[in-house]
């Protein structure tokens, strides 16, 4: 068997899984995902080092920002201090006495029990006695047990019962005082005392020391939880040693030792790694993989549309990554001697940049999310207070997402970036006041610094975006403004060649759009759409009533069923001219959906009326559809129709021109033409509202002049004969 043989299914394997949509968006993922690693990772490397103590330092080691640390061998000092003033905590032991007097009870009681019994009496007393001595307190006997065995063997029952109250009197004289574990060895020296000044015998005595002796017990039990707290509040309530280290100041010098302070501080800087840099790549990884797993979910959960379209994903992590790098770049930029200026660069990240470009070309909700994102990463690539840098990336950037919500105009654009410069400064400027570095030099620079970002990031954006618009097929707001030029070809084409269709198509945009942003829409893709939905006239204007001006109507002398052809094929014609002019696919559904399947009513009545045979189809007199997938397009539909009939009404009285717009929006709607939009019942009474107003104003009803005054006004024109009138009046 060859090897070509063994690696060829294998190949073809590979190609077959490479060839999989799922593989394919796995794949670029995975890319993007290795790509942000190897950025943030980077970061850490050059920065960083790992000194031990007593090492002998290569090179001066320099702090990178002004901070404050802990001097933690002062503080760690402090500490013990106030452990050891710490006092222990006892609770009170409310059952020693009486436990202490039952002891000593038991012990005579036992004497006793042993004089009644007539066996071996003496080794039965000897080995009590010796069970009770010396179990807490060692003392010096002066007789063996045998002698204090016949001591009591010959003691009378009074001289047991003085003994046993002379051992409670002293036990209770101890007891009433606090005895802790660590007085007690005093205590039992104290016992021993009092008894040798009683005048008993020296047998009596060295029995009274036993007893009492073992019975003793402390009073107070050490409560080791509440010490342990008590010691950790007082280790609590001090308060660091704080010092102050400035950007630039030498911590470690070359050719010196390094001592556990200055690792110390390098720590608290760091500088110095505490842990091997696998440890770090594995936190860089997972910090990666939660931010990717965090957008993933989101853009699958919210923009299922742009979860599943690879293009859009490879857009987003074209953004992100070209962001992300500009970012990095900056942190490794050194223009100054001074380290709390070049702390400021880390400001310059063009985040305003990404953000716009995601809002223009995608969706400006959207835009917020990755916003918080991007500035997350720029926090995490830049040294000092990492929080600062986010947050002025994402003001930045928000900013910039507010100015490209609805642009109007090119000039929208550059004015943006002056918008995210002047947040930058305000942002950077209210950092630094908190912060520690704050002179004029630093805050002009910061200022400067914040402004910058704002031009830059305006240029980015601009730059760009045609390319991003080109290489994605992405219709922005940018291009939907090209194409509302009237300088455009096919605007052009369609004023001269069917001038009545370009200025219907513009009243249409007119109608359109006033109700637009009411219900949801895009207004500006709306007026686009609208001033393209007839281009498709432009092959028979004549065909088309609006640009009939006096002419015959060529339809008199035809078939209704071809009438129908021609007008219902003005659709596929403006799809092939705007195919021509490579115009967007999203401006290419308004001339294809704006009639959806709708019914040609007119010249299918026609045909009804000279139909005899009943043979006619209605099928052949509807439009080819589709119906229309989205506001945008229902709403050209709409103003479409209500323009038409309101135009073709001889009374244009309000009342009148209400009803014909509630008929029009209501036989569309029961015709089922608006079935795959997400147009609601609400939406539909807000569009009928619009179209009142716009239609009212269009066609309001003139003061008429009074005779005498067009009587003066023909006076005028004929007197001289120039020509020139003055203006009457106004509407």
């Amino acid at each position: 068997m060859k090897i070509t043989d063994i690696f060829k299914p294998i190949w073809h394997k590979t190609l077959y899984l490479l060839g999989k949509p799922n593989t394919k968006k796995f794949l670029c993922l995975l890319l993007f995902f290795s790509v942000t690693i190897l950025i943030l990772f980077s970061h850490f490397a050059p920065k960083q080092v790992m000194l031990k103590p007593d090492e002998v330092a290569r090179r001066n080691i320099q702090s990178p920002i002004t901070a404050v640390i802990i001097d933690e061998k002062k503080t760690k000092e402090l500490e013990e201090q106030a452990a050891s003033k710490v006092q222990k905590v006892y609770q009170e032991d409310n059952y020693a006495l009486s436990n202490t007097r039952n002891s000593i009870n038991d012990f005579y009681s036992n004497i006793r029990d042993l004089l009644n019994y007539e066996e071996d009496k003496k080794g039965q007393l000897q080995a009590l006695l010796k069970g009770s001595e010396g179990k807490n307190y060692h003392f010096e006997l002066q007789f063996d047990y045998g002698e204090l065995a016949n001591y009591l063997l010959n003691a009378t029952p009074e001289d047991l019962e003085q003994m046993r109250q002379a051992s409670l009197s002293i036990a209770q004289e101890l007891m009433d005082k606090p005895i802790t574990d660590e007085a007690l060895e005093s205590v039992y020296k104290q016992a021993e005392q009092k008894i040798d000044s009683l005048a008993y015998s020296p047998q009596a005595k060295e029995i009274m020391k036993i007893v009492t002796i073992d019975a003793i017990r402390p009073n107070l039990i050490f409560n080791k939880e509440a010490t342990d707290k008590a010691i950790q509040e007082a280790v609590e309530a001090v308060q660091p040693v704080q010092k102050t280290i400035k950007a630039g100041e030498i911590i470690v010098r070359e050719g010196d030792r390094v001592t556990e302070e200055q690792i110390s501080i390098l720590e608290q800087l760091g500088i110095q790694r505490t842990k091997s840099y696998s440890l770090t790549l594995i936190g860089t990884v997972l910090f990666v993989f939660l931010t990717f797993l965090l957008t993933i979910e989101f853009l699958r959960r919210y923009y299922r549309e742009i979860y599943e379209k690879d293009m859009l994903m490879l857009l987003i992590g074209i953004i992100f990554v070209i962001v992300l790098l500009i970012a990095r770049f900056l942190t490794i930029i050194k223009f100054s001697d001074q380290p709390e200026i070049n702390a400021l660069i880390g400001y310059l990240a063009p985040v305003g940049a990404g953000s716009m470009l995601i809002a223009i070309l995608l969706d400006n909700r959207l835009a917020y999310f990755l916003t918080t994102i991007m500035a997350f990463y720029v926090g995490f690539l830049n040294a000092g207070n990492q929080l600062f840098y986010a947050v002025t990336a994402f003001v930045g950037g928000t900013v910039g997402i507010f100015q490209v919500y609805r642009v109007n105009q090119t000039s929208d654009l550059a004015r943006s970036g002056l918008y995210i410069g002047l947040a930058n400064i305000i942002t950077i400027i209210t950092f630094l006041f908190i912060g520690e570095n704050l002179t004029i030099n630093v805050v002009a620079v910061g200022a400067l610094i914040g402004a910058v970002n704002g031009i830059l990031s305006a240029i980015l954006m601009i730059g760009a975006l045609p390319y991003l618009e080109t290489a994605f097929s992405i219709t922005s707001m940018i291009k939907l403004l090209e194409l509302s030029n009237p300088n455009h070809p096919l605007l052009k084409k369609l004023l001269l060649e069917a001038p009545g269709t370009y200025h219907h198509s513009l009243m249409v945009g007119n109608l359109a759009e006033a109700s637009a942003e009411a219900i949801g829409a895009n207004p500006l893709l709306v007026r686009v759409g609208a001033y393209y939905h007839d281009i498709g006239k432009v092959k028979r204007p004549d065909y088309f009533v609006e640009n009939q001006m006096g002419f015959d109507n060529p339809h008199e002398n035809i078939a209704p069923a071809l009438s129908a052809l021609i007008i219902i094929s003005h659709v596929r014609e403006g799809v092939e001219l705007a195919r021509e002019a490579r115009l967007p696919q999203v401006i290419i559904d308004f001339i294809e959906q704006h009639h959806g399947t709708s019914l040609a009513k007119y010249f299918y009545n026609r045909a009804l009326e000279e139909d005899r045979d009943g043979h006619v189809s209605e099928e052949s007199f509807r439009y080819e559809g589709p119906k229309p997938k989205s506001k945008e397009v229902a709403l050209v539909m709409l103003a479409d129709s209500v323009e038409a009939a309101v135009k073709s009404l001889e009374d244009t009285a309000p009342e009148k021109i209400r009803n014909t717009v509630r008929m029009i929006i209501r036989d569309k709607l029961n015709d089922g033409q608006l079935e795959l939009c997400d147009l609601t019942f609400k939406d539909l009474d807000v569009i009928a509202n619009h179209f009142y107003k716009v239609l009212e104003g269009v066609y309001h009803k003139r003061i008429e002049y009074p005779e005498t005054i067009m009587k003066e006004l023909q006076r005028r024109r004929e007197g001289d004969g120039s020509g020139n009138t003055e203006q009457a009046g106004q509407d």
